[in-house]
C-alpha cells in the first residue's frame, strides 16, 4: 500500500500545475483558482493536506465553475472519496477550509470572476490568464475571511 507523503506542495510550480492539469484534463482559470484557492488554506492553516484538512465549496455546480472543485483536490488532497470535501450550489465561488478547530474563508473576488468568464466568452488569451491567476499575489485574487 502506497503511503501519502508527510506534506502536500505549497507553492503553484510549473511541475505543480502540469500534474493538476493532467488531472483535471486540461489547464484552465477555474481550475488553476482552485488550486490557488487550496495552496492558501494550506499554508494559512498550517495543515499538511489529505487527512487533517476539510474544505466546502460554494459554486456553480457546473463547468467552467465545478472546475475549482479539481484544482482544490489536487491542492489539498481533501477528494470525495474521503469524504472531506463537499460542493454546494451558490452563486460566486468561495471555499472554507477547517482545521480542526480553525477555518479560513476564501473568496473569490467578483472582479476576477467577472473576468475569467470574460476570457472564456470572447475567445481571448486564456492561456495568459492561467499564467496570470498561478503568480498572482493572493490579494489581488481573494478575500479572506
Amino acid at each position: 500500500m502506497m503511503r501519502a507523503r508527510a506534506q502536500k506542495q505549497k507553492s503553484c510550480s510549473e511541475e505543480f500545475l502540469e500534474r493538476a492539469a493532467e488531472f483535471h484534463g486540461h489547464s484552465g482559470s477555474f481550475m488553476v483558482v482552485g488550486l490557488r484557492m487550496g495552496l492558501e488554506a494550506l499554508r494559512r492553516l498550517d495543515a499538511s493536506g489529505w487527512f487533517d484538512i476539510r474544505c466546502r465549496v460554494e459554486l456553480n455546480w457546473r463547468p467552467p465553475d465545478s472546475c475549482v472543485i479539481d484544482g482544490i483536490q489536487v491542492s489539498t488532497g481533501c477528494t470525495m472519496g474521503k469524504r472531506n470535501i463537499e460542493v454546494l450550489e451558490a452563486e460566486g465561488v468561495a471555499a472554507e477550509f477547517y482545521k480542526g478547530d480553525e477555518h479560513l474563508r476564501v473568496v473569490l473576488r467578483n472582479e476576477v470572476l467577472d473576468r475569467m468568464r470574460r476570457t472564456l466568452a470572447t475567445g481571448e488569451d486564456s492561456a495568459r490568464l492561467v499564467e496570470e491567476i498561478a503568480k498572482a499575489d493572493p490579494s489581488d485574487l481573494f478575500e479572506f475571511h
